[in-house]
């Protein structure tokens, strides 16, 4: 038996007093006067079990000050009593004790010996984490929550509430990681044969032909939001991108030839005006990729910085459209300096409708220029592109799929010492599917089948190719 000090004026709600009345089968009143002090207490004698219900119908009934007194009595004698560590966790929050509350939630997981209990534990720790405002811990209690969620209507509340944390965290975290074989690893060329208008007729090196071979590819992000309020909204970012490549074919390229790196640095303002929003982004990236010679086999880091400046502004359309204007204007620095810089501006703009059915229609087209003291940067191009995304899944999948177009103009191409004859023009479809499989995520993340491919059409044979490449990357749910 245990005993219960209750502390003089401190009053119970009826549900309790009631419980109380149903449940004691002794009462000792006991009055002690010290001096001119008089203060009462109450003894009761309690069994652990009759302790644990008492602190449930407490804080139940909304006397989470009870509640948690009762819950540290019983750990006082069992401290690895579970059910007291998850009274503790739901309680100590209540009484602005967020801490203890996250500490009590983790400890009672450890004890948990069921998907159901564990599932209650993690999702006590997550909402103690959030009033804390620590959001990243939050983002794993409820991941963890995820992974043992007892229904299809849980996993559903979890992933709202997993959305909610995203948009009150001042952080947010990026990864995708993608192994996927490619019929064209390198973007080369369909043939061998080297041929352009006024142009003599060679033959390409195998690293300028297309190579079969997988491509992996690492993709880290973190954004920090500097400021927000109801009409504006300052971000700060990085990224990295960095992609590896095994070449399948017996050719005398080696693997390192085709490795890339970049990373990014930017700076996002958003504005809602009157009418729809506009935002501005200042970014600078760095680029690694190899040079190759043909020689020796031997690979050499070169590297190109870009300056990059965005505006973009939307507006709605009624309620399920809108359409959104932007331009653009980028610097790039080659270390080499047989490319010198480019300069280049870009014109576009996109529609989005939805359907009644939440189903999502996107189009755009796009106009860019380009300027670089080495002609063969220099060029004109036009690209449309039109994408259909299912709001609902197709069975136990999701669908988005897209395809495009785009036409390129160099006017003053060369190769070598030679002029190509009316510049160069390449014209080239291409298309994608992305397919979610959410049926079989784990702890907030889906596989996604991402399916690409391309046909390019040029004047120059070097730049007329073919790939299709399918693989499987990681998407986070929140």
């Amino acid at each position: 038996m245990m005993h219960l000090w209750l502390r003089h004026g401190q009053a119970l709600s009826e549900p309790v007093v009631t419980f109380i009345a149903r449940k004691l089968t002794g009462l000792v009143l006991a009055v002690c006067v010290t001096g001119s002090a008089i203060s009462a207490q109450t003894s009761i004698d309690l069994s652990l079990q009759e302790a644990r219900d008492l602190a449930r119908q407490a804080l139940f009934a909304g006397d989470s000050a009870l509640a948690l007194d009762l819950a540290r009595a019983v750990l006082s004698q069992e401290p690895d009593d579970r059910a007291a560590w998850i009274l503790v966790a739901a309680a100590a929050p209540q009484q602005g004790d967020t801490a203890t509350g996250r500490r009590a939630g983790a400890r009672a997981f450890a004890l948990s010996q069921s998907d159901e209990h564990r599932y209650e534990a993690a999702r006590l720790t997550a909402l103690a984490a959030a009033e804390e405002e620590r959001f990243i811990l939050a983002t794993y209690w409820l991941r963890r929550a995820l992974i043992v969620a007892p229904n299809d209507a849980e996993r559903a509340q979890t992933r709202a509430d997993g959305s909610v944390i995203r948009r009150l965290n001042p952080w947010s975290f990026d990864l995708s990681a993608s192994l996927v074989p490619s019929s064209n690893v390198n973007g080369g060329a369909a043939g061998g044969v080297a041929a352009a208008p006024g142009t003599p007729t060679g033959s390409l090196s195998d690293d300028a032909q297309a190579l079969a071979g997988w491509r992996g590819a690492l993709g880290l992000g973190a954004t920090y939001r500097l400021q927000e309020s109801p009409t504006s909204r300052i971000l700060i970012g990085t990224q990295y991108q960095g992609a590896r490549i095994r070449i399948t074919e017996a050719v005398n390229v080696p693997d390192e030839a085709l490795a890339t790196d970049k990373i990014t640095f930017n700076l996002r303002h958003d504005r809602a005006l009157g009418i729809g929003s506009i935002g501005a982004q200042l970014s600078y990236a760095m680029v690694d990729y190899r040079d190759l010679d043909n020689v020796t086999l031997q690979t050499e880091v070169q590297k190109f910085d870009v300056w990059q400046f965005d505006i973009d502004r939307r507006l709605p359309l009624g309620d399920r459209s809108d359409i959104s204007v932007m331009a653009g204007r980028s610097w790039t620095s080659y270390d080499q300096a047989l490319i010198s810089d480019v300069v280049r501006t870009t014109f576009g703009a996109a529609y989005g409708y939805g359907l009644q059915n939440r189903d999502q229609i996107n189009a755009s087209i796009s106009y860019a220029d380009a300027a670089g003291g080495n002609a063969n940067y220099t060029s004109t191009e036009w690209t449309a592109q039109i994408s259909y995304t299912r709001a609902d899944p197709i069975g136990p999948v999701s669908l988005s799929i897209s395809g495009g177009a785009s036409k390129a103009d160099f006017p003053d191409y060369s190769i070598g010492p030679f002029t190509v004859a009316g510049g160069r023009q390449d014209t080239t479809l291409f298309y994608g599917a992305t397919i979610g499989f959410p049926a079989v995520s784990y702890a907030g993340f889906t596989p996604v089948l991402n399916i690409t491919g391309s046909n390019t059409d040029s004047n120059v044979t070097r730049f007329t190719r073919d790939s299709l490449s399918a693989g499987i990357t990681i998407q986070s749910e929140f």
